[in-house]
């Protein structure tokens, strides 16, 4: 588990490295939330002492349910975490550095009233003092445009299964489940998850027969009809049976780090053989309400939850899970 996340968690910060996190990315109102995060701020300050500017992923802080790992100088290394536990002013992080037990200290999480992370509070030791860390304010331009690319929590509505087929949307969060981490998606990732229709019509030469030997066509085809207009048998070629097939696919698009550190476009096609829906009537308009089950023969998980009032919320598609913009 720990080299899997290390894994994971090296490839996504390499990816992201040009990007701070910002205040408004995520919103934690759970302990549970903040594992498989990483936090990349952009100011740090010891107080009374001095205060500055950081250049992306010069410091971050990975939360992970037994382990929290810092990237920084003067402070990196793995530290185990003993307990974690909800504050009046948001989470608390009781800490023990994994190669020496005498360096005992805290990570104390602070978040707003709209449970969104604003500071940082490290203290790697008893004797050290604690070091301030600010996340940033998502700047302006870079808001219009995200706002106008990703798809919100609440946007896009669908009301039935059958009116999915042609829609798309773009997550603003991908969770690796398998490894518990949280991946904090760009534009030029590139990541889509669609709901195609194919259609793929067959043609195929049937034999005249007289006119007391016609007959209907099959139910599941479409005949091609004469014009009223008598026309030459032989110019109007031979009689064709037309039938068309449709068929329904989950296509899951992204940009993604490799383990050799190249990125790579990549496109994944489920097909869809019915979807199955289910209720949940005790959640509210505002809440995971619908769940949307697509069953194909590989029995593969791909299940999008719909809030009270059918707008997307979140997507499962197989060990990842999508979540829109304003989690």
């Amino acid at each position: 588990m720990k080299k899997n996340f290390l894994l994971i968690f090296s490839l996504l910060a390499t990816w992201a490295l040009a990007q701070h996190s910002y205040i408004s990315d995520r919103r934690f109102y759970t302990p549970d939330e903040l594992i498989g995060y990483d936090f990349k701020p952009a100011v740090k300050e010891v107080p009374n002492e001095r205060q500055e500017d950081l250049d992306p992923g010069e410091y971050s802080f990975g939360i992970t349910q037994s382990h929290l790992y810092v990237k920084g100088e003067g402070i990196e290394g793995v530290y185990n975490v003993n307990n974690m536990q909800p504050e009046e002013y948001g989470f608390k992080l009781t800490l023990m550095n994994a190669r020496d037990a005498r360096l005992q200290g805290h990570l104390k999480v602070i978040v707003n009233k709209y449970g969104m992370v604003e500071t940082l509070i490290f203290k790697r030791a008893p004797t050290d003092k604690e070091t301030i860390f600010y996340l940033p304010a998502i700047p302006g331009q870079v808001k219009e445009q995200e706002k106008a690319y990703f798809t919100d929590r609440g946007e896009l509505a669908i009301m039935h299964p059958d009116s999915i087929w042609g829609k798309s949307f773009h997550p603003f969060l991908r969770k690796h489940n398998a490894d518990r981490v949280q991946e904090r998606l760009r534009m030029k990732d590139s990541t889509t998850i669609s709901f195609v229709v194919e259609t793929t019509i067959v043609e195929k030469e049937v034999k005249k027969k007289k006119k007391d030997e016609a007959a209907a066509p099959a139910a599941d085809s479409l005949a091609v009809v004469a014009a009223a207009t008598p026309v030459d048998s032989a110019a109007a070629g031979p009689e064709k049976k037309v039938k068309i097939i449709k068929e329904y696919f989950v296509v899951e698009r992204s940009i993604v780090q490799m383990e050799d550190g190249q990125r790579e476009d990549k496109t994944w096609k489920y097909p869809v053989k019915r979807i199955s829906d289910k209720e949940d009537a005790q959640a509210g308009e505002q809440e995971e309400r619908f769940q949307w089950e697509f069953i194909n023969d590989k029995k593969e998980k791909i299940v999008l939850y719909l809030n009270g009032d059918h707008t997307v919320s979140s997507m499962i598609i197989n060990d990842r899970t999508y979540l829109m913009r304003g989690f």
